[in-house]
């Protein structure tokens, strides 16, 4: 029963990770809601010259809209994506600069009546296709622990699991698979060390809240 504590990845989760591997771009709407006869979007980049994009969700046509520093008409923008998105929708705002990792984020189709929209983004140097392929890395390794662990080839999966920590220590399904391999020999005190860990890293994870409430009560102790 408590091998079941070593969750399978399956290919959604797998698209998940990658998707969530990925050092996307904070953005930040500055909203303003006096009355004006023009309403702007407005896109600064860190480094500026990226190219600004919007798609239509419904069609996947993309259109550029110019390069950062960027302040056009929301009409422009609105023109860009179609007049088949309803105030109810979202459009795709995408930006690309050579040598950074592209970004994308939606934004609702109601922002098209707003006086100004600015989005601040700082990109990340690298690429999609690299941090794609690290991700996929990761995750071969994740489960190729995973079948040591069932097998009880522990020291094995542990190896593969430091693989994973070594390029990135704070990913949270490699610390909890660590807590649920010492659980497993009834190494109640590693155990405990890895899944607080990997709540800390991710302190929505249910899993290594009930297995730490599980590991103190096994020592006796208050959950």
């Amino acid at each position: 029963m408590a091998l079941k504590l070593l969750n399978q990845v399956d290919d959604t989760k797998r698209m998940k990770r990658i998707n969530s591997f990925r050092k996307w771009m904070s953005v930040l709407f500055l909203v303003s809601t006096v009355a004006c006869s023009t309403s702007h979007l407005s896109v600064k980049s860190d480094p500026v010259q990226a190219e600004v994009f919007v798609e239509n969700p419904k069609t996947g046509v993309k259109k550029s809209l110019g390069f950062t520093p960027l302040d056009v008409p929301m009409g422009q923008v609105k023109d860009a994506v179609g007049d088949s998105v309803g105030a109810g929708d979202f459009f795709t705002l995408i930006l690309e600069k050579k040598g950074f990792i592209s970004q994308q984020f939606k934004v609702p189709a109601t922002r098209f009546g707003t006086l100004m929209t600015e989005v601040t983004a700082p990109l990340k140097q690298g690429d999609d296709v690299q941090q794609a392929h690290l991700a996929d890395d990761i995750l071969d390794h994740l489960f190729t622990a995973q079948k040591f662990a069932l097998a009880k080839e522990f020291e094995r999966a542990n190896t593969e699991i430091d693989h994973v920590l070594a390029v990135s220590p704070e990913f949270p399904r490699a610390l909890s698979m660590r807590g649920s391999i010492y659980f497993v020999q009834k190494k109640y005190d590693e155990s405990l060390k890895w899944y607080e860990q990997a709540l800390k890293a991710d302190p929505k994870m249910e899993e290594a809240v009930k297995m730490i409430a599980r590991i103190k009560a096994a020592q006796g102790s208050k959950p």
